[in-house]
């Protein structure tokens, strides 16, 4: 989709319940090469046929497709799994809320993402990220972004500016402009890929359509009964 390639950094940003994991996930599914899925949310997703682990150290690399489900919110365990991800080639890591990888805090951010983010792409580790508050996020994650996907409806003025800045050569009030034109002609879900480099144009995007979604191969996980009475 879009020219993505396995190797670069892809960011998705908009407001709750705008699409971002629904396109994450669409890309996600579209590599071939080992992936990554790391779930911060607490079992959210299901990829069918992959068993989530929660240990560092009981990821199995001979897997095509691994889904970790993060233990706690501890800055270690990322850490553990990031350098574990640098020492791989062709990896794709999925990660829906960027700033779960630097506790809400870019100068909390480990070394090791900010290494795999910086040092991967030779090496084919690329990474797909999404969040609603750019401001906070690993500072690694907005300098080396070669793609940006933009959610309608526009997040508040605050984190639409770090996107701007991100993207380049465009304002906020532009950048909302587009986003609300693009929301009025297609809808909510509908958005805008901003390419960075090589004064290539952004693509305006209606929703993803349903047969694309269907094809995902992360679902999100239908909790137990027990769990929704809670």
């Amino acid at each position: 989709m879009s020219g993505v390639r396995y190797n670069e950094r892809v960011f998705v940003v908009g407001p709750t319940e705008s699409g971002k994991s629904e396109l994450l996930n669409v890309l996600f599914s579209q590599f071939e090469c080992q992936r990554l899925l790391f779930d911060t949310k607490g079992h959210e997703w299901t990829i069918e046929g992959v068993e989530p682990v929660s240990d560092p150290a009981a990821i199995d690399w001979n897997q095509p497709i691994i889904h970790y489900v993060t233990a706690g919110t501890e800055l270690a365990e990322v850490t553990e799994v990031f350098d574990q991800c640098c020492a791989r080639l062709d990896l794709v890591v999925c990660v829906h809320e960027l700033n779960d990888l630097s506790a809400y805090s870019t100068n909390k951010t480990p070394e090791a993402v900010n290494r795999y983010l910086s040092q991967g792409g030779a090496n084919g580790r690329g990474l797909l990220g999404a969040t609603q508050m750019p401001v906070d996020m690993p500072k690694r994650a907005r300098s080396e972004v070669q793609h940006v996907f933009t959610l309608a409806p526009p997040i508040d003025e605050e984190h639409l500016k770090v996107v701007c800045r991100i993207v380049g050569g465009i304002g906020a009030t532009e950048m909302r402009e587009e986003i609300e034109a693009v929301q009025r002609e297609h809808g909510e879900h509908a958005f805008i890929h901003w390419p960075k480099g090589a004064l290539q144009e952004p693509v305006a995007w209606a929703p993803l359509p349903d047969w694309m979604l269907e094809q995902s191969i992360v679902k999100r996980r239908r909790p137990h009964a027990r769990e929704r009475s809670r």
